[in-house]
């Protein structure tokens, strides 16, 4: 009884805790192996949702290596500095030296986001820097990568946690029977009797065990693996041409391209934005791999209008 118990935990945890810090660990392991470039944009996606949109003006050369990208919000320049690595470590360093070109600049304020680890000392002073540690910047790229990363993750993850799981069941089991052995051995004889003799009784009287031995196994049980078959999958690297091309035929688009494998840059050739936007998602819809994902309408050269980002249909 110990032992099943002791199972149904590790289980129970393996299911509800393991599982998720595995897709995250995979997660923040796939976003490390990107170009920065990639990394940087599904850092600007993600940072929308706060209220922040990408600013066309570059950070300015006295920054140096403390800013990498500017954004705006509410009017205000705010200065984002990325760190990719999935072991980096930001400590107060890195805070001060990201608040001082805050300052140099006269900006609002500053959002440092890593792959890696954010010292607790880095928390005590921010000094209205925002910091985003590893498993919180998951978080918040999560709902912008493509189905099939997801599904990669999750698989691994499913792997690993089985992997887990029978090695924890076979621990359990072997401690449970090593205990059912010493309870026996220092049981005292007269109390071991009763439970053999009963036990040796109940199987003879039992109506139910010749039945339950000799019962014919179901066929209805093994009919559904014979009829089903797993549909081919489709490339989805051809998924994506078919998408751009079709996109860049919509009345009111220069051309369109992916700049990461959940958005598309679609490069305006007119200036009225919600014209076109249903006919590119009429596109997108064809396709329930990527209809979720981010348009980036790039306005025509020489428009004051600044880009702006849509989104088809949510996860």
């Amino acid at each position: 009884m110990a032992a099943v118990l002791a199972g149904m935990g590790l289980s129970f945890y393996l299911q509800k805790v393991r599982v998720p810090r595995l897709e995250t660990e995979g997660g923040i392991a796939a976003l490390a192996a990107m170009r920065w470039r990639e990394f940087s944009q599904f850092v600007i996606e993600a940072l929308q949702a706060q209220g922040f949109e990408v600013s066309r003006t570059t950070p300015l050369a006295e920054r140096g290596k403390q800013a990498d990208l500017m954004l705006h919000r509410d009017g205000r320049d705010w200065l984002l500095s990325c760190k990719q690595g999935a072991n980096y470590r930001i400590g107060r360093k890195q805070v001060d030296e990201l608040a001082d070109a805050v300052r140099f600049d006269s900006a609002a304020g500053g959002v440092l986001a890593t792959l890696g680890r954010i010292d607790a000392e880095a928390y005590r002073n921010p000094r209205g820097i925002e910091l985003i540690d590893g498993p919180t910047l998951w978080s918040l790229i999560d709902p912008l990568i493509p189905p099939s990363l997801h599904q990669d993750l999750a698989e691994k993850a499913r792997v690993q946690v089985a992997r887990e799981q029978r090695l924890g069941w076979g621990l359990a089991l072997a401690v449970g029977l090593a205990v059912g052995v010493l309870t026996a051995m220092v049981m005292p004889a007269g109390t071991s009797r009763a439970p053999t003799s009963s036990t040796s009784i109940a199987p003879s009287n039992s109506p139910s065990t010749a039945p339950a031995s000799t019962a014919p196994e179901s066929p209805s049980a093994a009919t559904p693996a014979t009829d089903a078959a797993p549909a081919p999958a489709v490339d989805e690297g051809a998924q994506r041409q078919a998408v751009a091309e079709g996109v860049s035929t919509v009345a009111g688009v220069d051309r369109a391209v992916w700049s990461t494998p959940s958005t598309l840059v679609v490069y305006q050739s007119g200036e009225d934005i919600d014209a076109y936007v249903p006919g590119i998602c009429a596109v997108l819809e064809q396709y329930p791999d990527l209809r979720a994902s981010r348009l980036q309408l790039q306005p025509p050269p020489g428009s004051r209008n600044s880009v702006r980002f849509r989104q088809c249909r949510a996860f």
